[in-house]
């Protein structure tokens, strides 16, 4: 389970790395925003830059669907990754205003292709695909706020794994600031 909640931490904290709303941040048109398009459309749209500092990331997911488990099954992964999704992070003041995968979800979440990229001030709304290696990929469609001290974003999840076949997760995704970085993150 160890590599699958890193795999999790690393989709979700890519997704944290950008945004999408209404206009199309997809430029050049080939399905997919780019690290420079997405960079573009946080300077166009006015993105306000997080705090540097200590960050707690917390996750809750209210509805879980796994074919094939019953409720305690379902109850135990629903918790488990709400748990090992969870942690706290140190926020350069160099990565404050574009925060990087590392940040939110650990190594691995550079294999995400965002497909939906938009911000506009403090509201984010985005579409993206996460491969997971032979472990499958994954889906995520957020949508909230980000703001200089706190996040929240609506989650949905559709984990795409060989051996369990499609796994669907609905559930929030925050985050507060506790101030500066003590070296334990």
């Amino acid at each position: 389970m160890n590599m699958r909640k890193t795999s999790i931490l690393a989709i979700l904290g890519a997704a944290m790395t950008v945004a999408a709303c209404s206009d199309n941040s997809d430029v050049n048109g080939d399905g997919k925003v780019s690290r420079n398009e997405r960079a573009d459309e946080m300077r166009r749209d006015g993105y306000l830059a997080m705090q540097p500092g200590r960050w707690r990331t917390s996750f809750a997911f209210t509805e879980i669907d796994v074919p094939r488990l019953g409720n305690k099954e379902k109850e135990q992964i629903r918790e488990e990754l709400s748990t090992g999704a969870s942690g706290i992070s140190c926020l350069s003041e160099a990565n404050a205003a574009q925060p990087g995968p590392d940040f939110f979800g650990g190594e691995g979440a550079e294999d995400c292709n965002y497909r939906k990229f938009d911000i506009a001030g403090n509201r984010v709304s985005m579409q993206l695909s996460c491969g997971m290696g032979s472990m499958g990929k994954a889906d995520m469609d957020l949508d909230g706020t980000v703001g200089d001290t706190e996040f929240r974003f609506d989650t949905k999840l559709v984990v795409h794994v060989p051996i369990a076949g499609k796994i669907k997760l609905d559930g929030t995704m925050t985050g507060k600031h506790e101030g500066s970085c003590r070296g334990d993150e």
